[in-house]
């Protein structure tokens, strides 16, 4: 019997960016887009109805906005994450990227230094820059075939005065899930040059089988004091058009200082729909998300062994969480323009270019492998075969 995961998502109708802005952008309609962090996967049915339900209801307008999604999303973060957290920690966004870019500008000035680690989230970059803080790169380093905190580094950016830490955890694109010994060596650092950390643990729920996410925040209370984390369900029961993130704030005067920036620009407003959708997602969503999990360890799996077998001149390691994976591209000796063209025109594959994550992602692309295990062997026999070509 097959996995309901085998079954794609139907998306006629919908003008999505995964796959119709792909087919746009590269001029190709049978290119198999495995870019944009979206899941080929329909919700959990339990989303599907508390959505549907909520739009028989012919009322559309005003309404208290949050219910008790808070409480079950406290307890979903406590179960499965081993963090009490209390009601009056979570605020709201209307994205983890937006709820950066309101971080940023609320808890930092003009000209403060703001560290990442690239290869990292694209988006990181835009909104440290578009908001007219410095970027501060301390790269990651490969030790041991496992990307690791390059700590040394990250010390002497703090001593430097960086204010603040976009921390990616698990991290996005190479994907690492911190273990506690990495997570407390970061929070002995954070405490001794006084650092806010913005965490995006958006991808917390999506470790695969074998390991654990452990929040940042949740080390000790002196840690938490100077975290901002970010999580949400869009990645983990793929509605990311729901714009609805939780931010947890454990620093009381942190939080009024965030939620009053968020007033002066309106935004505390939550969407009615995202709201039941979200609930009904974190109440009876954990068995899907079980079945998720295996799924997409063995995609990886799969992928790992088919590269192998069909273009071992593609080297990956293999992600410990996530649906994502960092393809190592340099041994195919092509530019990173040449990479782009020969993954879409040739290969009839929609990547994402490494150079977005950093200028050490040159030479690399980025897969979601989120998808049927059809679609994947489909996408890896292209390649395959265009590289023969």
């Amino acid at each position: 019997m097959g996995s309901r995961f085998d079954i794609p998502t139907e998306h006629a109708g919908v003008a999505t960016v995964k796959w119709d802005l792909a087919r746009r952008r590269y001029g190709c309609s049978e290119l198999i887009p495995m870019w944009v962090a979206d899941m080929d996967f329909a919700p959990p049915e339990a989303v599907r109805e508390a959505v549907a339900a909520r739009a028989q209801i012919p009322f559309y307008g005003y309404e208290e906005p949050l219910g008790t999604f808070v409480s079950t999303f406290c307890r979903w973060v406590e179960e499965r994450h081993d963090w009490q957290i209390k009601e009056e920690w979570v605020a709201h966004s209307h994205g983890v990227v937006a709820g950066l870019a309101a971080a940023v500008q609320a808890f930092t000035k003009p000209g403060d230094q703001v560290v990442i680690q690239p290869p990292v989230y694209h988006p990181f970059f835009s909104v440290i820059q578009q908001n007219e803080r410095v970027i501060v790169e301390n790269e990651l380093v490969v030790e041991d075939g496992k990307y690791r905190i390059d700590f040394a580094g990250l010390e002497r950016a703090f001593a430097a005065g960086a204010k603040a830490l976009i921390f990616c955890s698990p991290h996005n694109p190479v994907g690492r899930v911190w273990d506690r010994a990495e997570l407390e060596e970061l929070a002995a650092l954070v405490n001794r040059y006084d650092v806010l950390v913005l965490c995006d643990e958006i991808w917390c729920d999506l470790t695969l089988p074998g390991h654990q996410h452990h929040p940042l925040a949740a080390v000790d209370g002196e840690t938490a004091q100077r975290c901002v984390t970010f999580m949400a369900p869009s990645k983990t029961f793929n509605v990311a058009g729901f714009h609805l993130s939780n931010v947890i704030i454990p620093n009381r005067e942190l939080r009024e200082a965030y939620t009053q920036f968020l007033e002066r620009l309106a935004l505390g407003v939550t969407n009615s729909f995202a709201v039941r959708g979200a609930e009904a997602a974190y109440q009876y969503g954990a068995e899907w998300l079980e079945e998720l999990r295996q799924y997409l360890k063995d995609n990886v799996e799969f992928a790992l062994k088919e590269l192998r077998q069909r273009v071992p001149e593609i080297k990956v390691i293999p992600p410990e969480g996530t649906y994502l994976m960092w393809l190592d591209c340099r041994a195919l000796g092509l530019s990173a323009e040449e990479l782009n063209s020969f993954f879409a025109q040739k290969a009839g594959v929609a990547l994402n270019d490494g150079r977005l994550f950093g200028k050490c992602g040159s030479g690399f692309q980025r897969m979601n492998i989120a998808c049927p295990r059809e679609t994947l062997a489909r996408a890896l026999e292209q390649i395959e075969q265009a590289l023969k070509s």
